[in-house]
């Protein structure tokens, strides 16, 4: 059975939406898309040396680029934000899409969103299948996501499959692959569909016009604009298919 594009579609705040790099995973960053009227934020997570996980790409700081599982919280720069204070700053109700770089950090990222928000809305991404599955055991209340750059449509229906057996909520495609037949058929499989890579505004409303399930976006207020014309277009459909 087809089961229709999720209603609405996710708009996540790419390391925050931060267009300057210098901005990038900053709680003020991820404070100004989440007032903007992003639903969702997206970082990678790394865990310190003390146990505490913090939004950082690519995860190495300080003058002699020393690696954060060896700094303790309070040795890092104070523009680092720790996901707690994430949840503090924008609300239990935010979608939060973590890249797994520090697989070790799951056990304190869960508990973490069990304790200041919605596990159903934490989406954890990893490219390791029997990692995920592993996961799925000991979390069944978070959403799992798998990330790739190709699939072709003639695999789709298969390696959707393959992924629903082992626990995924969700498959991350890069935006030029996000072709409305290609999620359709990954939709039926009953995978969610994301689409990644989107520079700009345009970019994220053309991979919602494929039927995506949730966009990550660099610039939040052109994806916010994408996510309001794409849920009326949304809506007017559902409302001529039940006429």
């Amino acid at each position: 059975m087809t089961r229709p594009a999720r209603q609405p579609a996710i708009g996540f705040a790419h390391r925050g939406g931060a267009l300057q790099r210098r901005h990038q995973n900053t709680l003020t960053a991820f404070r100004r898309s989440w007032v903007m009227g992003a639903t969702g934020i997206e970082s990678d997570v790394a865990l310190t040396a003390d146990g505490v996980p913090v939004l950082i790409h690519p995860g190495i700081v300080g003058r002699f680029g020393r690696p954060v599982s060896r700094l303790r919280r309070a040795q890092l720069p104070g523009h680092v934000p720790s996901l707690e204070d994430v949840y503090r700053e924008c609300g239990p109700t935010i979608d939060v899409a973590l890249d797994m770089t520090a697989p070790a950090a799951v056990d304190q990222v869960v508990r973490i969103a069990r304790e200041h928000g919605d596990p159903s809305r934490l989406w954890l991404t990893y490219w390791r299948l029997d990692t995920v599955t592993r996961w799925r055991r000991s979390y069944p209340d978070v959403r799992l996501v798998f990330p790739t750059l190709l699939i072709r449509t003639a695999s789709s229906a298969r390696r959707a499959a393959e992924l629903r057996t082992a626990g995924v909520d969700a498959l991350n495609l890069y935006h030029r692959t996000c072709t409305p037949a290609r999620v359709a058929v990954l939709q039926d499989s009953g995978l969610l569909v994301f689409g990644w890579g989107a520079r700009t505004g345009a970019a994220a409303a053309r991979i919602l016009a494929s039927g995506v399930d949730g966009v990550f976006c660099d610039d939040t207020a052109g994806m916010v604009a994408a996510l309001e014309a794409d849920g009326r277009r949304r809506a007017a459909a559902a409302v001529s298919t039940a006429r």
